[in-house]
């Protein structure tokens, strides 16, 4: 089983699980398939601090990534 922690960077994640990438687009997190964009701001940013910038429920990510058949840990 995957096992995604969303204290990682989405870079890291997105490394180990390309997947990733395209589950973040469809949540509502569209820069993510931005050219340059993971090599810059996907480095710093985590799944956590994304979703309350963009303030959707980290529940709904949680629930999205658990349908994809991860495991998700680190959450609050």
């Amino acid at each position: 089983m995957k096992e995604l922690d969303l204290t990682r960077s989405l870079f890291d994640v997105v490394t180990e699980y390309p997947e990733v990438k395209a589950i973040m687009a469809k949540l509502g997190f569209a820069a993510i398939e931005k050219p340059g964009m993971l090599q810059t701001a996907g480095r710093y940013m985590t799944i956590e601090k994304g979703a309350r910038l963009k303030k959707i429920p980290l529940s709904q990510i949680i629930a999205a990534f658990e349908a994809a058949g991860f495991t998700v840990t680190g959450g609050k």
